[in-house]
């Protein structure tokens, strides 16, 4: 390789992301321009056939700390930052006996990807090296040329071609500002990581699930769901869990939706063109176990709306919006507690259960559906356009209720649920039950959240005027299933996916 010293300037290459290396690498070797890099980054412009001087060799300082400390040494320093206008500053330089870095070409671990990964790996992605390689080049723009991002690869080659082999003065404080903005973000960054783990605080609740067991809620960001509430007596420990629970049905729906909570179950479901004809009709689905219960809108309630809600007993209402005239006919009942969901996520990335010596954490099932995961695997195997929408619409509503779990509907409205038996019977029994209580509809379809084992419950629904039914598969009885199905002239869809919920 040849020496150094016979190499009028230098780019100091240290990439995490070395997208376009390759080109980045051609256009320094074609102005003449030596490459100083570091461990990973350096092996790979050598792997590419291009020659590099490694930091350790030149400082004659290995990495230490694990690569915590690679780039933090005086002569690199002296090199990028100092005055090529000051005499005292170019002696300095030239004492230090290092080659000329009049390119500091660096992008940085990528800290907000490993936000929600373990403090450990998160603490690893705080680039401190270099954000004070940038931050130096940046600050000695006069001289030096900064480069951030492998996007800027191209136009650092059109200003090299441009000014014949150097870079200007204009290009240069363009790539310092873009450096010094890149660096205060990322810094930024780094701060809101720190500040919402210690802005976890607990908010006392009146109790827990029962008056005998003390409640809180962790907040883990500066806001939570009490800082929503519109109006209302104090929200309880149980409410909070009905709330977000009924919020993980509407975050599947765009169409008009409403769903009515009991003990985090749903008792009533629907989709409808109309918000007010989505509540009538789920309300309608089991107007007993509606009360007392949590209903969730997935649009503003307007005054007609609200007229319909004060006349039945609700305790928790949440909406994106309320009227006006509606927040006047609401206020009728000083206890309901009202919440404006306008501003609360939609989804969450994962639950928690805390359990003996640990915590059990699990992706959140955000999955969106749609008709692709389904398959129809009976003879019978024309769906109208309603059992299409049916279909869809059930193992929507069936994802978040309690196994085991069994959901009847019609026309986007759920007229039976059967949810949180010890076996999939009984669960069947239960829907039945309810459907037999309100409605005397025919050819229904049934949605439940894993697959049929036995044909016993397939029995109670063809007695019962279900006629399509969408179920995962994966039994070693799914062919018996099929059979049976057949030879009674059902209709069968299998779910690529299981939604079963503890």
């Amino acid at each position: 390789m040849v020496s150094y010293k016979k190499i009028n300037s230098f780019a100091l290459v240290s990439l995490y992301n070395k997208k376009n290396i390759n080109f980045l690498c051609n256009v320094l070797k074609k102005n003449n321009i030596g490459i100083i890099s570091t461990g990973s980054t350096s092996k790979k412009i050598k792997s590419l056939g291009f020659a590099c001087y490694e930091i350790s060799r030149l400082t004659e300082f290995n990495e230490a700390l694990n690569g915590r400390v690679k780039t933090l040494h005086p002569q690199i320093y002296i090199s990028i930052l100092h005055n090529r206008k000051n005499k005292n500053h170019r002696e300095t330089f030239k004492k230090s006996n290092f080659p000329k870095i009049d390119y500091v070409i660096v992008n940085l671990y990528p800290f907000t990807k490993f936000i929600n990964k373990k403090h450990e790996d998160v603490i690893e992605m705080i680039d401190i090296g270099g954000s004070t390689l940038l931050r130096a080049s940046a600050k000695n723009y006069e001289s030096v040329t900064s480069i951030s991002s492998p996007e800027d690869y191209k136009f650092l080659k059109n200003n090299i071609q441009k000014n014949y082999g150097g870079t200007d003065l204009a290009f240069r404080e363009r790539m310092a500002k873009k450096t010094f903005k890149l660096t205060f973000e990322y810094d930024q960054n780094i701060y809101n990581w720190i500040a919402q783990k210690n802005n976890q605080s607990d908010v006392k609740l009146r109790y827990g699930e029962n008056p005998n067991q003390k409640g809180v809620l962790r907040k883990h960001k500066s806001k939570s769901i009490l800082d929503y509430q519109v109006q209302g007596k104090e929200i309880t420990f149980n409410n909070i869990l009905d709330i977000d629970s009924g919020l993980d049905f509407l975050s599947e729906f765009s169409e008009p939706t409403t769903v009515i909570i009991k003990h985090n179950n749903a008792c009533g479901v629907c989709s409808s063109k109309k918000i007010k004809s989505s509540f009538i009709k789920a309300f309608n689905s089991d107007k007993k176990s509606a009360f007392g219960g949590v209903v969730l809108t997935n649009k503003k309630i307007d005054k007609d709306l609200a007229r319909l809600i004060v006349k039945n007993f609700f305790e928790v209402l949440v909406s994106p919006g309320f009227s006006k005239d509606a927040l006047k006919i609401l206020s009728e009942r000083k206890n309901l507690i009202l919440i404006n969901s306008n501003k609360i996520p939609k989804t969450k990335k994962e639950t928690s259960r805390s359990v003996r010596m640990g915590s059990l954490i699990q992706q959140n099932s955000n999955l969106k559906l749609s008709k692709k995961n389904f398959n129809i695997v009976s003879i019978n195997n024309k769906l109208s356009k309603r059992e299409n929408e049916d279909v869809l619409f059930a193992f929507k509503v069936v994802k978040h209720i309690k196994s085991n779990a069994i959901v009847l509907v019609k026309n986007k409205q759920t007229v039976g649920i059967g949810a949180g038996q010890m076996n999939r019977y009984d669960s069947t029994k239960i829907a039945i039950t309810k459907y037999k209580e309100n409605f005397s509809l025919k050819n229904l379809v049934c949605a439940s959240d894993a697959f049929f084992p036995f044909i016993d419950s397939l029995k109670l629904l063809i007695k019962n005027q279900c006629t399509c039914i969408v179920e995962p598969s994966g039994s070693i009885n799914d062919q018996k299933i099929i059979d049976f199905v057949n030879k009674n002239k059902l209709k069968l869809i299998f779910s690529s996916l299981r939604v079963f919920k503890h």
